[in-house]
Order: C-alpha cells, then structure tokens, then sequence
C-alpha cells in the first residue's frame, strides 16, 4: 500500500532551487543528520507533485508496493527545501533529488546516493517565442531566457545550450527567475522573456497553444542528468536492504507498466491530475514516455556526464566515482 500526503499538488519548478539554498540547508542539517536505519513504512519525500514521478503513482495505484511487500508514504512538499530537510532531518528515507545537489550533500560530508532513476534523460525543451521566428539557439544572443530558479535543473541546463552554441551566458544572454511552470509560460505570454526552459506539461501546452517553437528538445540532445531521481542513504541500503530492494523492484515493475499500458498509464495520470486537461495530459505522456526509464538504473556515461557539466559550470566542487554515488540496485548491470 501507500499512502499519499499532498501539501502540495501542482505542475511547478522541478529540479534543484539555488545552489545557495541547498548549501544552507545542508550546512545547518548536517551536524545532527543521521539516517534512518529501519522503519515499518518507508518514507518518499517529492517537491512537487509530477509527471516525472509517475511510476510512484502507477505502483500505488496498481498495487505494487503491496505486491512486493512494502508499506510506503509519499509526502510531497513544497518545494526542494522542504524535501531536503526532510531527508536532513531524518524524517524520511528517501528523497526525490540528484545532481547538482547529491554532489553538494557528499561534499559535505551528507550519506546519500543515487536510488532510482524515474527517468533515463530530462525531458525539458528550450523553446523560443513563436513571433520571434528563431530556429537555433545562437539566435537567442541579447534576448531574455526565462527559468525557475538559479541553480535550479531549468538554469543549469539553459546555462549549458547557450554555451554550447557558442555564446556566453553571462554577457550574451540575460537569465531570470521567475518561479514555477505557470509563471515561465506567463513569461512567455508577456513578452517578458523571449525564451525558456520548460518541462512537462508545459511544453506541451506551449506548443499546443502556438505559443512557442522548439530550439532545444533536450532528451534528444543529452545523456545527462535524470529528472526527479530518488536518492537514498547507504545506511539505509546496508541495514534494510530488503526494503530497498523491495521498493526498487515495484517501482521497476510501474516502468514496465508505463511502457507496455500506455491508456493504463493515461487512467493513472488523469487520476493523479484531475484538474488537469486531459488532452494535455495525453500528449505530455506521449512525448515522456520514450524518455522514463527503462530499468531504474542510472547509466554511468549520464552520471559521468552529468558530474562533467555540473563541474565545468561551477556548480559542484567535485565528481565522484560512479561506485560511490549510486546505489547498488541503480548500478549498471545491478550490482
């Protein structure tokens, strides 16, 4: 079974917030962290209520959890904060981040690793305002790039295409923050920003509405990064293995569900999401499904990669072995 506690439940910012907050929370949590070794239900905590997050809902609503013998409670915050010190504070098991902010926790000394990969790439798009007519993204030189927050995946991952198309996003490009999904397309829609990065279903609605042209469709342009991934603690992994194997297998099982029942999948969405429009919702699931992942596991090129880009921006101090940062259910090959 799992039970579900909804703080929040909106379509709104994934990824990490500013870098400076995660170190905040980090550095005051960090003295008194400690992890929690066993508990009769396990604890998930999410910032945000999301698609990214769907083979949760698919193993709830089909009964996995029960099936492989494992009482579970999401708790979905408001927010990255809130997720972190939960996990800081030893409130739950297992917490739904990954790099930049896994990298940040282990550099200061936090036990955590990769769990679970929910999916294999981002599904975020860069997209331009449509009366703008641009087709690349060397076009966005002197023109506004909206994101959710600094630090956050949609900055990281806008930062890495402006330069990879040659400009510099300090001088050639203006950034701003303007909170979640809502307020990027209100962005977009006010000619405050001229370009953004979006996630699902706000790519969709984007383009559905005529709003927007894709520049970027970032799954297909780079193996790196997972969004929404869970991370777990190597206590925890040591001293109640068979409650994380028991969750990895449920939530490898709602991938195969995902993949295999796509009108199942759609039930389970529109049940998730009921204020959400349908159509959108069908579409959103469409364009996502190549991109959850297959097994759970993370692929080491991607979390190399991954570590190479969060360095190079100067986000994190340091990479990690692949061995060290995810856990063994998550690696290659399962072990």
């Amino acid at each position: 079974m799992m039970k579900v506690v909804h703080e929040t439940a909106s379509f709104e910012a994934m990824g990490g917030k500013q870098m400076s907050w995660v170190i905040r929370i980090i550095v005051t949590a960090v003295a008194g962290f400690t992890a929690v070794a066993s508990a009769e239900t396990v604890k998930i905590a999410l910032p945000v209520a999301s698609l990214e997050s769907m083979p949760i809902y698919v193993a709830s609503q089909k009964g996995l959890f029960k099936k492989h013998g494992i009482e579970v409670e999401v708790v979905t915050s408001r927010g990255g904060g809130e997720a972190m010190k939960a996990y800081l504070a030893g409130e739950v098991q297992i917490v739904a981040t990954g790099f930049p902010e896994v990298g940040l926790m282990r550099a200061r000394g936090v036990d955590v690793e990769l769990f679970f990969a929910q999916t294999s790439r981002v599904p975020f798009a860069l997209v331009a305002r449509k009366d703008l007519n641009l087709n690349s993204v060397s076009g966005l030189k002197g023109k506004t790039v909206a994101v959710t927050s600094p630090g956050s995946l949609t900055s990281i991952l806008a930062r890495y295409f402006v330069r990879q198309a040659g400009l510099d996003p300090d001088k050639d490009v203006t950034l701003i923050s303007v909170g979640g999904g809502g307020e990027l397309l209100g962005a977009l829609k006010s000619g405050r920003a001229d370009a953004a990065m979006l996630f699902e279903p706000f790519v969709t609605i984007a383009l559905q509405e005529g709003l927007a042209t894709m520049l970027v469709d970032v799954p297909k342009e780079l193996d790196a990064f997972s969004s929404s991934p869970l991370s777990i603690s190597k206590t925890f992994m040591e001293k109640s293995s068979k409650d994380a194997y028991a969750l990895f297998e449920a939530l490898k099982e709602a991938l195969t569900f995902i993949h295999h029942d796509k009108a199942g999948t759609l039930e389970i969405a529109r049940k998730q999401f009921a204020n959400a429009n349908p159509q959108v919702l069908e579409a959103a699931l469409a364009r996502m499904e190549p991109w959850y992942s297959k097994d759970g596991r993370f692929s080491r090129a991607n979390v190399e990669q991954t570590q190479r880009i969060a360095v190079d921006l100067r986000i994190m101090p340091q990479a990690f072995p692949y061995d060290d940062v995810v856990a063994p259910p998550a690696r290659e090959g399962g072990k």
